[in-house]
């Protein structure tokens, strides 16, 4: 298998590495104008199947996860496609619950890169457009019954766009990526609206209202539908059971994922379903079918809990804005508090460290900064540890130049009692669960 710019190891075959190895240098090109032209060149594949379009700042992974896993659960061959990955490339693609493997990626990639390269108007195509390219063609080769796409960044100029969606959704909307969605919530929720397609539903997972304002506004100058959380379906969460209710359904049950606030996920989720099957002419699967979906579904990486065969617990949690670790904070708060709880930290140098910092201080007892192996643009360590230093001060916080000196002495150190959070990063996480070994089958 080779590796990514010698860097990152994305566990693929040649023909597609070197591929990514060219594409990867191409930064971010917002715009549709690229992927309807690769797509078109390919015979369009998503075509051969209907797609939901989950975006959002936070939750929209989880929602996916919910979503395929309720769809499967009622009979569905079910095509994922989601990013950033943690480990492998191949995590971006799954069908059936199958992730793709690393030959069917090469054989795609050496039947799909002629077309592209030998377009002269492509001489652009970005890493992100070659990963749509690719899921698109492998879900009409499996012969799908439906895609389930998250939206990689914003919305009105993502490449999932032309997935050309049935049912699109908006589960959150916060501050994030403000250099590419603009500076405050208003553009950014309009931004991120703009996936609603004329005559077909959008689900908004939001209730606060100056975000619900701007994503109904723009939901209606498409021409879409709406279906809105708090109103048009509402959701419960009581002593672990979580409850869903609108005009076509009613249900209880667990959720394979952990947190309070992935019944806000889960409740999306549901209504995606449910609008799904209307638009299609399916029938919705059955309650119990959908129960057992709810309770299956899982994502690597969201609140996810390791327990040592040494004694001492490692929680993996993908939070990396202030939004994201407020609601990390609300589920610390409400787990009962370990002997001690290290916090590993690293983050994106264009990410607001202070806010996520501000949430997660008060819940831990020492802090290790440090910067991973998977990216250029993690922020230098001993930069984090002294704007943690500046919000509160009185901690324990050191910093560690990588990831992997940083994990083998935390973990040697790590006491029975004790907790290791590795929050701050979703590519953090991914660079823990590769030195712990997960992730690589």
């Amino acid at each position: 298998m080779s590796q990514l710019g010698g860097r990152e190891p994305f566990f693929v075959g040649p023909a597609l590495s070197s591929w990514l190895e060219q594409v990867q240098s191409r930064g971010v090109k917002l715009g549709l104008g690229n992927i309807r032209r690769a797509l078109a060149l390919a015979a369009d594949p998503q075509a051969s199947f209907p797609s939901v379009l989950v975006g959002g700042t936070n939750g929209k992974g989880s929602t996916v996860a919910f979503v395929r896993s309720l769809l499967s659960s009622g009979g569905w061959r079910v095509g994922a496609t989601t990013s950033p990955h943690l480990v492998s490339y191949r995590e971006r693609f799954s069908v059936a619950g199958e992730l793709i493997s690393p030959e069917a990626l090469d054989r795609l990639a050496l039947s799909l890169r002629p077309l592209i390269e030998e377009d002269p108007e492509l001489g652009s195509f970005t890493f992100f457009e070659l990963g749509v390219l690719l899921a698109m063609s492998w879900f009409r080769e499996q012969r799908v019954d439906a895609a389930v796409v998250e939206v990689g960044m914003g919305g009105e100029f993502d490449a999932t766009r032309a997935c050309d969606p049935k049912v699109t959704a908006v589960v959150s909307v916060d501050l994030d990526h403000q250099k590419f969605l603009g500076s405050d919530l208003a553009d950014i929720a309009a931004t991120k609206a703009r996936i609603a397609v004329a005559g077909r539903p959008m689900v908004l997972g939001e209730s606060r209202e100056d975000r619900l304002t701007v994503l109904r506004r723009e939901a209606e100058l498409a021409g879409a539908s709406v279906s809105v959380i708090g109103q048009d379906f509402q959701w419960s969460m009581a002593r672990g059971e979580f409850c869903y209710r609108s005009q076509r359904l009613q249900l209880r049950g667990g959720l394979g994922l952990a947190g309070w606030h992935q019944g806000q996920n889960a409740a999306c989720a549901l209504a995606i379903v449910e609008e799904l099957c209307a638009v299609t002419g399916r029938s919705l699967p059955q309650s119990e079918q959908l129960v057992r979906g709810l309770a299956g579904a899982s994502l690597a990486g969201r609140l996810e809990e390791l327990v040592l065969s040494a004694g001492g617990r490692v929680l993996l949690d993908g939070a990396h804005n202030p939004a994201g670790a407020a609601t990390l904070a609300a589920t610390l708060a409400a787990r009962p508090r370990p002997q001690r709880r290290i916090w590993l930290f690293a983050s994106m140098a264009d990410k607001e460290q202070v806010g996520v910092a501000a949430a997660l201080l008060p819940h831990v007892d020492q802090v290790v900064c440090t910067a991973g192996t998977s990216s250029d643009r993690f922020a230098a360590p001993e930069i984090l540890a002294r704007a943690l230093r500046d919000v509160q001060g009185g901690l324990a916080i050191e910093h560690q130049p990588t990831v992997s000196i940083a994990l083998e002495r935390l973990l040697s150190e790590l006491g029975p009692e004790d907790e290791l959070l590795v929050a701050g990063s979703l590519y953090l996480v991914g660079d823990v669960r590769r030195q712990l070994g997960l992730g690589l089958s």
